[in-house]
């Protein structure tokens, strides 16, 4: 008998040659996650951090949640964001390009007594395989930024239903600070360019106003929330990224601060 997840194993055409050099890399590098432990904190603890933009992206899922709801993991990686998902008591099917990805998220379900309620296909993001108005939500974490983003949000859309919520957290392209990030002094003191251990392929690509405007589009009830000004320099000095963070989050309300933001929570509707 054919499982689920085996029958929504389907290619609808070949793969471009983007999607071949992600699904190469991936391959590899759920090879150094697949045993990575989840992190429940976001939901599961008192603990509010609203300065943090992966917190927030869980809020917002988990505020969404009633029982019976189903959710698209939207890109799912290795499983650790599906499994938080599944956890909120979402019933989650996730997919993801690499068959490494969804052979280490299939197992992180198994080990945290999850596999239930979750279901993990290997799929492409601009061409998915399941049914129209299928999901009450969509949450993706750092995938549109490796995709045909008007392709990628074409299919979101098909599949959400009417009244559904789709919550994206991905990077934003700035002008000033990635034109400082991408000079030659910075790129020595900490290396931009495709690497496993950065986690950087090769065909990333930070949202700009076209991506954004592409989404806008497709759902006219978008809301873009900032984040990452100042923050993004903790890894330059190795410090804190919350303190940044948190200063970040004090100073929202600036006029044009968060213009400059690198970060952001992208929270779509589709109208009823």
């Amino acid at each position: 008998m054919t499982s689920r997840s085996e029958s929504l194993d389907v290619d609808r055409s070949d793969p471009t040659p983007v999607q071949e050099r992600e699904r190469g890399f991936y391959n590899a590098y759920s090879q150094l996650r697949r045993f990575d432990a989840v992190d429940f904190g976001p939901i599961l603890g008192r603990e509010r951090r609203p300065w943090n933009s992966y917190w927030e992206t869980f809020r917002l899922v988990q505020q969404r949640f009633r029982p019976g709801m189903r959710l698209l993991d939207f890109g799912c990686g290795w499983g650790v964001n599906t499994i938080v998902y599944a956890r909120i008591g979402y019933q989650v099917d996730g997919f993801d390009i690499a068959e490494g990805n969804v052979e280490a998220a299939r197992e992180i379900a198994e080990r945290y007594d999850l596999s239930e309620r979750v279901t993990i296909a290997r799929q492409a993001a601009e061409r998915l395989n399941y049914p129209d108005k299928s999901f009450d939500v969509v949450a993706g974490i750092d995938i549109l930024h490796h995709v045909n983003v008007p392709a990628a949000i074409a299919e979101c859309r098909r599949v959400l239903k009417p009244g559904g919520l789709a919550v994206f957290r991905e990077p934003l392209r700035n002008r000033f600070f990635d034109g400082v990030r991408n000079t030659r002094l910075v790129r020595r003191l900490l290396s931009n360019e495709p690497s496993l251990d950065r986690h950087i392929t090769d065909d990333e690509h930070k949202l700009g106003p076209d991506e954004l405007a592409a989404i806008r589009r497709a759902f006219p009830t978008t809301t873009v929330h900032r984040f990452q000004v100042l923050s993004r320099a903790a890894a330059l000095w190795k410090s804190s990224e919350m303190a940044w963070e948190k200063f970040d989050y004090a100073l929202r309300r600036v006029p044009g601060y968060l213009q400059l933001a690198g970060g952001a929570v992208i929270e779509v509707h589709k109208e009823g």
